[in-house]
């Protein structure tokens, strides 16, 4: 198998793992973040609990987040058979779009956090226990995929993507919810490692041609 085969194998591996790490992100929705819940109190003396709705209604989000991912699948698999023109550019690519799931999970978190009624949202921060120290660790690994592709050697931007690739799989040790985002993110760094080795190690400059 060649190595745009192999790397577009990747991507659909990387993203069938992505669906089914998508029960976990609901659950961080729903139990974590309180995502469609009402909170209610019992009486004066009551600290209040929240109550929230059944599996049956985050099918929408679960729609909308592996609609999204779906997209951003197709973006990938599309850099992945194209030809590229300049040397290491189709690996750049790859690298960058691994950003977009993060970016994606990034978002949804904390746009779960933001539409809930006064009444409904005691004054308690619930983003910043559950997600500040994953978005933490997905940030560095955000500026390591920026800094490899700039990078002109491709030994470095080798080094670059396992580097970030090992800050993602601890992404997915401090927050089990990034599971979703975070599988399709490896399978984009390890396709465009793979598109790395389709080109040479060192630029080869154009060959002068004689006159006379």
């Amino acid at each position: 198998m060649s190595q745009r085969g192999i790397a577009v194998l990747i991507l659909l591996v990387g993203f069938v793992v992505s669906v089914g790490g998508s029960g976990f992100l609901l659950t961080l929705l729903r139990e974590d973040l309180h995502f469609q819940c009402s909170f209610l109190q019992m009486g004066a003396g009551d600290p209040g609990s929240f109550f929230c709705a059944d599996g049956i209604s985050y099918i929408g989000v679960a729609v909308s987040a592996n609609g999204a991912h779906v997209v951003i699948l197709l973006i990938a698999l599309g850099i992945a058979m194209a030809s590229p023109d300049t040397a290491g550019m189709q690996s750049r690519l790859m690298a960058f779009c691994s950003i977009l799931p993060v970016a994606m999970f990034s978002w949804l978190t904390w746009d779960g956090t933001q539409h809930r009624p006064v009444d409904q949202a005691p004054d308690v921060n619930y983003w910043l226990e559950p997600l500040l120290p994953v978005t933490g660790v997905l940030c560095v690994a955000v500026v390591v995929i920026l800094a490899a592709g700039i990078l002109t050697p491709p030994r470095l931007r080798m080094a670059g993507c396992l580097l970030a690739m090992a800050l993602l799989v601890v992404a997915v040790f401090v927050q089990l919810g990034s599971l979703s985002a975070v599988a399709l993110a490896l399978g984009a760094l390890a396709a465009a490692m793979v598109l790395e080795t389709r080109l040479p190690t060192e630029v080869d400059s154009p060959s002068s041609t004689p006159y006379g």
